[in-house]
């Protein structure tokens, strides 16, 4: 592969942050999808706020989706379920 291949490659690539690659991590192994709520309690936070902001950029990147809605196994509500939609980490 030619060094400017690897070049354009990276400048393509997202870049994802710490928080962004938390967020990331969780949604790679968990089989189900997740709220908001879901994923700050896998990451050991109170407030799904915390997430929010990140998550909203990656799927603004594209690299997350909503898949649907379903009721939170934290809240008891219904709230949107997010997965990873590439392989970014």
């Amino acid at each position: 592969m030619q060094q400017t291949s690897l070049e354009a490659y990276r400048e393509l690539r997202p870049k994802v942050g710490e928080r962004h690659a938390e967020v990331l991590r969780v949604l790679k192994h968990s089989p189900i999808a997740l709220t908001d709520t879901e994923i700050a309690r896998e990451l050991r936070k109170s407030d799904p706020n915390y997430i929010r902001p990140r998550r909203n950029e990656l799927a603004s990147q594209g690299i997350i989706m909503s898949v649907g809605k379903r009721e939170c196994r934290v809240t008891g509500k219904t709230c949107l379920i997010w997965r990873r939609k590439v392989d970014v980490i």
